[in-house]
This record gives C-alpha cells, structure tokens and sequence, in this order.
C-alpha cells in the first residue's frame, strides 16, 4: 500500500509508535481492523479519521435541537397570545381516533 503522507506527520508517527511497540505496518492492520469491526458505525469511523469533523456534526446537531426548541416556544408563546388553543383544548383528534375513523368510512362504503 502507498499512501501520501506529510514529512513531518510520517516522523512524528513513526516515532510515537517506535515509542508505544509498534511498526507502522501494524498501525496500518490494526486501523483497518477497527475499520472492520466497526463498519456499521460511520460515526466511530469518522472520529478517528476525522475528529474534527466529528464535533462539528455533534455541534451541528445540539445547534439544531436549540433552534427546535426555540421554536417551540415562540410557538407556543404565539398561540397563547392570539388565544389559540392548544391541542389539548381544542378536543383534536388522536392519529389512532383519524386512523380508525377512515376504516370505518372505508367499510360503510363497502358494504
């Protein structure tokens, strides 16, 4: 295998290991062997091929759950000051209550 890697990334690589007990070669085994066991997990793939990258979805994401839940509450804050009420109040029916109102159209009609 070749690889293109950095002059100075190469050295520092190569003596951390030399340092732990490793070659480079079985740097190389083990990561694909990670690789491997952990195919079904994309996201302990990126951490260590890219951490950076990694904490930057995890940013993004706590970043999108904030905005949902800002956005709640100007929903909400909104419906209370127009006198909207609220799912509860207003006596809405359930999906399951919608659901079964269907079948039984969908069977009146049929029979």
């Amino acid at each position: 295998m070749n690889t293109r890697i950095d002059v100075e990334l190469k050295a520092a690589g190569d003596a951390a290991l030399a340092h732990l007990g490793y070659t480079p070669s079985a740097a190389v085994r083990g990561f694909w062997q990670f690789v491997v066991d952990h195919q079904d997990d994309a996201a302990a793939v990126r951490e260590v091929i890219e951490p950076d990258a990694a904490s930057a979805l995890s940013d993004e994401a706590s970043r999108k759950a904030a905005a949902i839940v800002g956005l709640r509450s100007l929903y909400e804050q909104t419906t209370c000051e127009l006198g909207i009420p609220s799912k509860a109040e207003a006596g809405l029916p359930s999906w399951d209550d919608l659901r079964e109102d269907w079948y039984d159209e969908r069977l009146e009609r049929e029979a």
